[in-house]
């Protein structure tokens, strides 16, 4: 057991180092998906229905903007990609929260219809 424990670290080391040399570009470039992401959710109206995601997408972009001012790459991808995926949980849980309230309000309307109909609405 130790063996194959021994042999998979061997394997992965190279892959380890790999993740931590972000250049520059690589770097931008998360910079960037996690500013459009953020961008969507305010899009999606996330700060009205999943305000705290929102904020702490804005937070992590925040650190990523400080970590390129001082060009620590590694640090700008890490904080990027942490924005990028709560601006996307944010965008998703505004855009459900916008689902079920349109949802609702069909239900509204079709009790309301069945109501006004005789046998509520059964032939």
């Amino acid at each position: 057991m130790n063996i194959a424990r021994s042999y998979l670290l061997a394997a992965l080391m190279p892959l380890c180092g790999l993740a931590q040399a972000i250049d520059r570009d690589d770097a931008q470039l998360e910079l960037a998906q996690a500013t459009t992401a953020v961008q969507a959710a305010e899009r999606d109206d996330a700060a009205r229905y999943a305000s705290a995601d929102l904020a702490e997408a804005h937070v992590m972009l925040d650190n990523a903007l400080h970590a390129a001012d001082v060009r620590a790459w590694t640090d700008v991808a890490i904080y990027s990609e942490r924005a990028k995926v709560n601006g996307d949980l944010a965008s998703a849980r505004s855009r459900q929260q916008r689902a079920e309230a349109a949802t609702a309000e069909i239900q509204r309307g079709l009790d309301a219809l069945q109501a006004g109909t005789p046998n509520g609405g059964a032939p």
